[in-house]
């Protein structure tokens, strides 16, 4: 509970001391959402949530960004070119 609390504090002052409300502040201090691709092991295609290969059943590698997928061998999938 303390956290939360001092998120607010922090996010308060920060909307007080730059002159914007407390919402354009917190989304200014939010951090960026993180994109996990998923890798079909016997295709080598990777995909983009939201595919709907995306959870398949062979699709048990995970990369943390496109980059990595290609040099570990993996081709963008056709469907949802992530």
């Amino acid at each position: 509970m303390c956290l939360g609390l001092a998120l607010g504090a922090a996010l308060a002052l920060a909307a007080d001391q730059s002159g914007t409300g407390v919402e354009a502040a917190a989304k200014e201090h939010a951090p960026a959402a993180k994109i996990v691709y998923h890798g079909n092991v016997r295709s080598k295609k990777f995909h983009r949530p939201g595919c709907r290969y995306y959870n398949c059943r062979n699709c048990t590698a995970h990369f943390p960004s496109r980059e990595r997928a290609i040099a570990a061998g993996y081709a963008p999938c056709k469907v949802c070119r992530p």
